[in-house]
């Protein structure tokens, strides 16, 4: 039998761990979506040798690979392929920081290493960049996160924009680098992106025609001051500031991070008890309303990351102050700061700004590039599984999360029409419509709006299920689209999808890999 062939190539290879179908079921089955899929086993390699031979004894018996860098890709299939009856191809063993260059500013690592890997990696080395944080959580693979073209809100918003160069194992176990490699230009590779000839790099973001074995990614240095600004904003001025986000990052540029517009319920989730979200159905608009008097919460919240050297700081916050004038009140954080109204809130212990000032502390950790865990508390809201106190892990827990993460214009009339149907649809689902909107440029906003539900329930998952194939129809009719999709949704859409656009991709797929071995159904057909 192939499968067994396969098995019998791949443990040959020296120091190569291999796990049967049933313990790679055992350790790679939950996932917050609460699908299924086959499993054939899964392999632990740890290094891009390892990754090489794996593949060409895939290629040679016609074995399917998913191959994920951490897998705690949360809300979007975790660990978990596309397609059924694959091998997992495991490289969160490969955890090596290759280089850091602190001149030019770049550092290339494995798929392995995570945020909290690297923030740790700048400590012991004293280097003055910041982790390109997201609200995964330090567990989260850099490598990963770029792939899949994730963004945050430190100013290197766009992750694979950062990606300078790749290094990834083709389908033949041949190793793929840039043209620039190629021709001996190596010195260059990893500060130019774009090299000469065709952009190929960007086939492998969102792809499945090689599995990337380390990367190069341009860093941020740290800045003199980086601080946060806070506007409260009623619903009558919500397209107010929508408006002035659009001019404060046209303006202000790469001084500001992504800037975050949050709706009260998502502000409130990150603020208030669990134990207020653990009811069937949502929370009542006057009971609503009473938490966010007594966290001092408005309908809108605006929040921006500042990054500017010193003398420039009082210029930037004016222009910001001066720009969100209509705001309810707003407020200026930095760690000073911080520091002084938490010795004030020592004295205060049951003033109700307390816990919404602790959540701006926490917010500055992700804007400073210190990898958190504070936004993953969200994915617990609807979890009736005690919560660890630390190193959360939503897949193992048992939450209930999908991510809708629609792409949608910085236009203030269409932002309104999309967070009202949002909240029609999630309402009459009876799910809780807990929306950001952020900008990742002055045109674009990509939202995140995570659908949170028990998943021990099995009428509430289906009502979540239900909500996120509305939403989907619902974007289509706005003329958006979500930037990432998770592996159920992928199978359903993509098995079906006609056009030119996938028609190139599936020859692209045909001419590199042939018989289909690596993460079939990736952004593409899963069966030819």
């Amino acid at each position: 039998m192939p499968l067994e062939e396969a098995f019998v190539g791949w443990r040959g290879i020296s120091g190569l761990e291999v796990l049967s179908a049933e313990e790679a079921t055992a350790a790679y089955h939950a996932n917050t979506l609460g699908t299924k899929r086959s499993i054939a086993g899964a392999l632990r390699p740890k290094n891009a040798e390892d990754v090489q031979k794996i593949v060409a004894i895939a290629n040679t018996h016609r074995i399917p690979l998913h191959a994920f860098s951490t897998g705690h890709d949360w809300g979007f299939g975790s660990s978990l392929p596309v397609a059924d009856n694959c091998v997992i191809l495991d490289l969160s063993g490969m955890k090596r920081v290759i280089e850091c260059n602190e001149a030019l500013a770049y550092v290339t690592l494995e798929p392995g290493v995570t945020q909290q890997d690297l923030f740790d990696y700048f400590e012991e080395h004293s280097l003055p960049f910041m982790v390109p944080t997201t609200g995964g959580g330090p567990s989260c693979s850099i490598i990963g996160n770029a792939l899949e073209r994730g963004y945050g809100v430190t100013p290197d918003i766009d992750h694979f924009g950062a990606v300078m160069s790749l290094e990834a194992v083709l389908p033949n176990g041949e190793l793929y680098r840039s043209a620039f490699h190629a021709f001996g230009g190596v010195k260059a590779d990893p500060v130019y992106k774009w090299k000469v000839g065709p952009y190929l790099d960007g086939l492998f973001a969102q792809g499945n025609i090689g599995v990337v074995t380390r990367a190069t990614i341009a860093l941020v240095r740290k800045s003199e001051r980086i601080s946060q600004f806070v506007a409260f904003i009623d619903e009558q001025h919500m397209e107010d500031a929508v408006r002035s986000i659009a001019k404060t990052k046209e303006r202000l540029g790469s001084l500001i991070g992504g800037l975050n517009l949050m709706n009260m319920r998502r502000v409130l989730s990150m603020v208030e008890s669990k134990n207020e979200w653990l009811i069937k159905g949502v929370i009542p608009e006057k009971h609503l309303l009473e938490l966010s008097k007594r966290r001092h919460v408005s309908d809108w919240v605006v929040l921006i990351g500042i990054y500017c050297p010193r003398d420039l700081e009082r210029g930037v916050k004016r222009s910001i102050h001066r720009e969100f004038k209509y705001a309810l009140h707003s407020v200026f954080m930095n760690r000073p700061r911080a520091a002084l109204v938490g010795k004030v809130l020592r004295f205060m212990p049951n003033f109700g700004f307390k816990k919404s000032f602790e959540g701006m502390q926490d917010a500055l950790d992700v804007l400073e590039g210190i990898p958190s865990e504070v936004a993953l508390p969200l994915a617990y809201l609807k979890n009736p599984h005690p919560m660890p106190a630390h190193h959360l892990h939503p897949d193992r827990d048992g939450s209930g999360l999908i991510w809708y993460t629609p792409v949608l214009p910085v236009d203030a009339t269409l932002v309104r029409e999309f967070v009202r149907g949002v909240t029609d649809i999630f309402l009459s689902e009876q799910l809780e419509p807990l929306i950001t909107l952020t900008a990742i440029s002055q045109r674009a906003f990509a939202s995140n709006i995570p659908i949170v539900f028990n998943r021990d329930d099995a009428e509430e998952c289906e009502r979540a299920r239900r909500a996120f194939k509305r939403m989907l129809q619902f974007a289509r009719e706005l003329g958006t689209f979500p930037d990432r999709l998770d592996i159920d949704t992928i199978r359903e859409l993509y098995d079906h999808a006609e056009g030119p656009c996938f028609e190139l991709t599936e020859k692209i797929k045909d001419a590199v890999d042939p018989n289909r071995i690596l993460n079939p159904g990736r952004y593409g057909k899963a069966v030819k």
